[in-house]
């Protein structure tokens, strides 16, 4: 009996160290999580001791020990197939093998949404956003891109009860007031009895993108194949996204679908893939420029829309640099962005020259209101926040910049954006560096709510130091 004991210990022993031992010959060195793998830690890091030498230490085993893909498969295997519950709170384990994606948990249940104030700034700045494509000669559009579980909620476990209200629904209302020119694409998708995304991934399928390449085209009055005659070719091929997060050893193959036509765009730049940050194409059967920027739902529809225009131009680098569209001098700008990221219209500010305003007459008032500069490129940065308590739902904010002397005086529009602190509270422009009054500059930051308003915080700073 003490023998089996001692057989049994060791046995234990060897199969805790075989993920540690086993690095020296099989150390796993790739992730199907959307991350970077971490490196080994420097004990010493700019001539001092690093206090999470260990804590860095332990994160480098736990993404590089031996045999991990396999132990999470065979992990997730056990939960999710037999207790139905994943193993990570990237992915949820829906019935029926349908998988969702983690992070649009708070979207469906309708809990931790948007506050109006952060609703508010979102369509503000996207009314400057397009007021500058529309004085720079281009046709905007706001393509919002719905969640999996926002179309198809009917797979999702009995413990995730759907909300009475959302962001996407309070926003595109608001959308409709402001005028902002957008395409509600949850209403084209509900409208199909086809289910057009995949069961095991979080992205539609080739037929949703070009339904969705369809809707685009349709809004901006331009003529395009439409693909209902086009045949196509039915391949059990795709790997899931959350499928491989979830088993990264034992994702399923799903079908997808592969239009039978000769492509006759071509790409410009050397392009590994559709998921490539910047991609360019040209069709010399087409007319017209498109500048799109997208996230991940682009790069299925990449290929339909390249097809339809004479020069075409992909990004999906954030925050978006509108210096593109002087350089390119598109017809139509598009901003593709899906459901669950559409507060990073708040937080992404996109890198453009802030719109003049009228000068605006203000007392000045002591509140903790902040402004910070520095020079980005060829611009200068401004941001800062407002006293949470002078921020109401429609509140104003402008920057004014004058000369030392206050004589050459300009105000501006910034973009408002979103404070880990605070409710909305949050402000941020871009200069033109080689424009600016003076080496010497004299900032103010008004606060309007309603016909008052107040120079909440100033700041005297030198462009020479």
């Amino acid at each position: 009996m003490k023998k089996g004991y001692i057989a049994y210990i060791a046995l234990i022993i060897i199969a805790l160290m075989v993920p540690f031992v086993g690095m020296s010959f099989w150390m796993t060195t790739e992730t199907t999580e959307n991350k970077e793998m971490s490196r080994w830690p420097q004990l010493i890091e700019d001539g001092n001791y690093n206090t999470d030498y260990l804590e860095e230490a332990g994160t480098y085993f736990e993404e590089h020990m031996a045999f991990r893909l396999q132990m999470l498969t065979a992990n997730s295997a056990i939960w999710g197939k037999i207790f139905h519950t994943s193993t990570t709170d990237q992915v949820i384990v829906g019935e029926d093998d349908w998988l969702y994606y983690g992070g649009t948990a708070n979207d469906y249940t309708g809990r931790d949404l948007l506050s109006d104030r952060e609703l508010y700034n979102i369509v503000y700045n996207l009314s400057l956003v397009q007021e500058s494509m529309e004085k720079n000669g281009s046709q905007f559009l706001l393509a919002l891109i719905p969640n999996k579980n926002t179309l198809y909620g009917d797979h999702m476990p009995y413990y995730y009860q759907p909300g009475t209200d959302s962001n996407l629904d309070r926003l595109n209302k608001l959308l409709e007031q402001n005028n902002i020119h957008f395409i509600d694409l949850k209403e084209a998708f509900q409208n199909e009895e086809e289910v057009l995304y995949f069961k095991r991934d979080s992205h539609w399928n080739n037929k949703g993108a070009v339904l969705a390449y369809n809707e685009i085209l349709d809004y901006l009055g331009k003529d395009h194949e439409t693909y209902l005659n086009v045949p196509y070719e039915v391949r059990t091929d795709h790997v899931g996204d959350i499928d491989e997060i979830l088993y990264p050893l034992a994702a399923e193959k799903e079908e997808d679908f592969y239009y039978e036509k000769d492509w006759e765009y071509q790409y410009v730049n050397d392009v590994t893939d559709n998921m490539d940050a910047w991609i360019e194409t040209v069709n010399a059967q087409k007319e017209g420029s498109l500048l799109m920027y997208r996230d991940s739902f682009g790069e299925s529809i990449l290929p339909f829309l390249a097809e339809e225009y004479g020069n075409a131009y992909f990004s999906r680098l954030v925050p978006y640099n509108f210096g593109n569209i002087i350089q390119y001098h598109p017809d139509v700008v598009i901003i593709e962005r899906v459901e669950r990221n559409i507060s990073a219209l708040a937080t992404e500010i996109p890198i453009m020259e802030a719109p003049e305003t009228d000068n605006v007459a203000a007392a000045e008032r002591q509140t903790n209101s902040t402004i910070e500069c520095r020079k980005s490129g060829g611009y200068l940065e401004i941001n800062g926040s407002i006293e949470q308590e002078l921020v109401e739902d429609d509140t104003e904010i402008v920057v004014c910049v004058s000369d030392a002397d206050r004589t050459n005086m300009k105000t501006y529009k910034p973009f408002y954006t979103l404070t880990e602190d605070g409710n909305g509270n949050g402000y941020s422009m871009y200069l033109n560096y080689a424009e600016l009054p003076s080496d010497f500059l004299h900032i103010n930051v008004i606060c309007k709510n309603g016909e008052n308003a107040a120079i909440v915080a100033s700041e005297d700073i030198s462009l020479e130091e």
